[in-house]
């Protein structure tokens, strides 16, 4: 993967980047989503579901694992600067909408 950002637009049209300091977070502690960053980003643009995050600014993207339908893979965007970046992504065991039931 070279180092140039790549970015997608989320379904609200807002361009979302994964740029230098979402590879350096992703190094540090998720490295596995370094090969991963076309997922990523497809998670961004057409989610399975999205909600807030706790940290204003921010929002979660989440898409059902690939490889494991169980699973989904949370994406956190932060939109308090233009564009939006890629703060984190990591993949979760719990459904995000268990609050919706």
């Amino acid at each position: 993967m070279d180092a140039a950002p790549h970015s997608v637009n989320d379904p609200d049209g807002r361009r979302v980047v994964f740029d230098a300091g979402t590879r350096l977070h992703l190094a540090l502690n998720h490295p596995w989503a370094l090969v991963n960053d076309q997922l990523i980003l497809a998670t961004v643009e057409n989610p399975d579901y999205r909600e807030d995050d706790p940290i204003a600014g921010r929002e979660r993207f989440y898409r059902r694992h690939v490889l494991d339908p169980r699973r989904w893979l949370r994406v956190v965007v932060d939109f308090g600067d233009r564009p939006g970046w890629i703060v984190t992504a990591f993949v979760q065991d719990v459904d995000p909408r268990r609050g919706l039931r």
